[in-house]
């Protein structure tokens, strides 16, 4: 049978990313043509030459200009952009990664008259004023609006699966560390007098969205034209919630250690030191806002039938 895809060229940027990788493979199930854009693809693109030869192109872009990404997108129909960073260095910047980028392919979809763009941003980054990862984020759907107003504009939360950066470094961690730290717990909040409120009953949420279900709603809208939707699994949990599905998963038991954010940040400041940190002081301005929404879950809904919980899938990859 024909799929609406069937014959289309399209092209991912950041394709052999976390997303990417399911991305792509999915696609491959379809009869089109696949161009994958990545700044480092020789040690990511052995797995995809399993399909029909030729259905994937891999093209390794050194430096992002404006001719090279619109090159690159000559003569495509569906353009993806999956490009992200989760914290800067001093060859990643967010400004550049998540505004600079789009804007770039943006103007090449213009340019070349593509019918589609879908970009990918983050959850709750309109209301986030205390991240840079956020602001830049809101930048660049700023600017796809602006350039190529009938984007599709996708706002995922927290998405899990094989190859994430989330619940693989916490059963990492869990391997090695007899504690697992809850960020953001306890509250505390200080009074007039200076002493300090501690309250264990907040706590960071998240509303995981499983992998697979974001590339189903991802393929399912890209023919679709001028849309932003906020992305959310079915369920909300906490630190401990995700940490007690993975340790009864490994069947480990570990200690859960309570990190207030104004700990978390000192921690965060000396591991910014390092080459690739694991925590960084914008990450913790990002956990300060619940990763939660309804609309979210109702948009997924819309496209998606019965999205796995982490409980479901967890299993099946750590």
């Amino acid at each position: 049978m024909r799929s609406d895809l069937s014959g289309k060229k399209i092209v991912v940027f950041g394709g052999t990313g976390f997303i990417g990788t399911h991305l792509v493979k999915r696609l491959c199930k379809e009869a089109c043509q696949i161009r994958i854009i990545s700044r480092s693809p020789k040690s990511n693109q052995a797995h995809f030459f399993a399909n029909d030869p030729g259905q994937i192109e891999v093209i390794n872009i050194d430096e992002f200009t404006q001719d090279n990404v619109t090159s690159v997108t000559t003569e495509s129909d569906v353009v993806f952009n999956l490009i992200g960073i989760l914290a800067e260095s001093k060859k990643n910047k967010f400004e550049f990664v998540h505004s600079k980028i789009p804007e770039m392919i943006a103007n090449s979809a213009k340019a070349n008259k593509i019918r589609n763009l879908i970009h990918i941003s983050a959850l709750n980054v309109d209301r986030i004023k205390t991240s840079k990862y956020a602001i830049s984020k809101k930048l660049g759907e700023r600017k796809i609006s602006e350039i190529f107003p009938n984007a599709i504009i996708a706002r995922p939360g927290v998405v899990f699966g094989k190859g994430d950066n989330f619940t693989n470094f916490f059963s990492s961690l869990s391997r090695y560390s007899p504690f697992l730290p809850v960020i953001g717990t306890p509250n505390i909040e200080f009074s007039r007098s200076l002493l300090g409120v501690l309250d264990f009953s907040k706590k960071v949420k998240f509303q995981p969205l499983y992998v697979g279900d974001l590339v189903k709603f991802l393929i399912s809208v890209c023919l679709k034209k001028n849309q932003t939707y906020d992305l959310a699994g079915p369920f909300v949990k906490s630190f401990t919630e995700i940490f007690d599905i993975i340790l009864n998963h490994k069947k480990r038991k570990r200690i859960y250690l309570p990190v207030p954010f104004f700990q978390a940040k000192i921690l965060a400041f000396f591991l910014e030191l390092l080459p690739n940190p694991l925590l960084t002081r914008d990450q913790i301005n990002l956990l300060k806002y619940d990763s939660v929404s309804n609309k979210g879950l109702t948009n997924l809904l819309k496209f998606v039938d019965n999205p796995a919980s982490m409980e479901t899938i967890i299993k099946n990859y750590l």
